[in-house]
């Protein structure tokens, strides 16, 4: 019975672990941290927030207060971003708040933070302020997983793994702003791993008792 109840106790903690682990990777969050446009501030400038969804991962990118996305033309997309074995045909429900109508392309780019493998305009949206789209942006695209999306652009200075197009509402400065830092995992899976090693270390000191 001994033997039993140990095995329950080891297969249990297990399970946690391996549930804890893989939930680490559920949802990244990545910072807009930098920018080359003085009028936006200090960052943070917003967020992309991905999500796993079953086979598909849900893109959702939201703002700083006072900033929108803008169409101002040249090497600029409103948002850019990477992804490994991803295809047009890939990206889906595209959607901004603002009311514009979004569609894909390659590649993207964003000065200063290079060039990216896809990048979203709003087709319907004229260039500068009149045409501004509010927050969030919202998309899906099926058949990845997050790690598809943790790549640095290319040729940038500084290279991102994603940027956006915006302007400051209250000054109409205007300017990329890039994610140039890895992802940063919600609380809730900090918990679940802990959760998990603390349950295998419980494992560990019975072993050493008995």
């Amino acid at each position: 019975m001994k033997l039993r109840s140990k095995l329950s106790i080891a297969a249990a903690g297990i399970a946690l672990a391996a549930s804890a682990l893989p939930a680490f990777g559920q949802v990244a969050v990545y910072d807009f941290n930098s920018t080359q446009v003085a009028g936006f501030g200090a960052p943070s400038y917003g967020t992309v927030t991905l999500t796993q969804n079953g086979s598909a991962v849900d893109f959702n990118i939201t703002l700083a207060t006072g900033l929108n996305f803008v169409t101002t033309g040249g090497p600029h997309d409103l948002f850019a971003f990477n992804g490994t074995g991803v295809s047009l045909a890939d990206i889906t429900n595209l959607s901004v708040v603002g009311g514009g109508t979004l569609a894909a392309h390659v590649p993207g780019a964003d000065t200063p933070f290079g060039t990216f493998g896809f990048g979203i305009d709003c087709t319907s949206c004229g260039n500068g302020g009149p045409d501004q789209q509010q927050d969030p942006m919202t998309f899906k695209v099926v058949n990845a997983t997050l790690s598809d999306f943790a790549l640095l652009s290319t040729g940038g200075s500084p290279n991102a793994y994603f940027a956006a197009d915006l302007i400051k509402t209250d000054g109409g400065a205007t300017g990329a702003v890039g994610a140039i830092t890895a992802a940063v995992p919600e609380p809730e899976t900090y918990a679940l791993m802990l959760a998990g090693l603390g349950m295998m270390g419980f494992m560990a000191k019975r072993r050493r008792s008995a």
